[in-house]
């Protein structure tokens, strides 16, 4: 039977609410739920990488696994 692991993340985004003539302004934190380990960000590509990073480091690590639920 097939296994999958679901992993947590929590994404909080600011939009500054000041009227400028730039591009609107954003900054945010992102933050793997299980272990906690958070980083501040401020391009949406910031955020990828630390999903994809964490995502590579768990695989190496145990975690509770679930049975996937078939479709078909």
């Amino acid at each position: 039977m097939a296994t999958r692991r679901i992993e947590s993340f929590l994404l909080r985004i600011v939009v500054s609410d000041e009227r400028q003539i730039e591009p609107q302004q954003w900054h945010g934190r992102i933050q793997h739920v299980a272990s906690g380990a958070e980083q501040q960000i401020d391009e949406l590509a910031q955020a990828v990488t630390f999903i994809s990073n964490h995502l590579n480091h768990c695989d190496s690590k145990e975690f509770a696994f679930e049975p996937s639920v078939s479709h078909g």
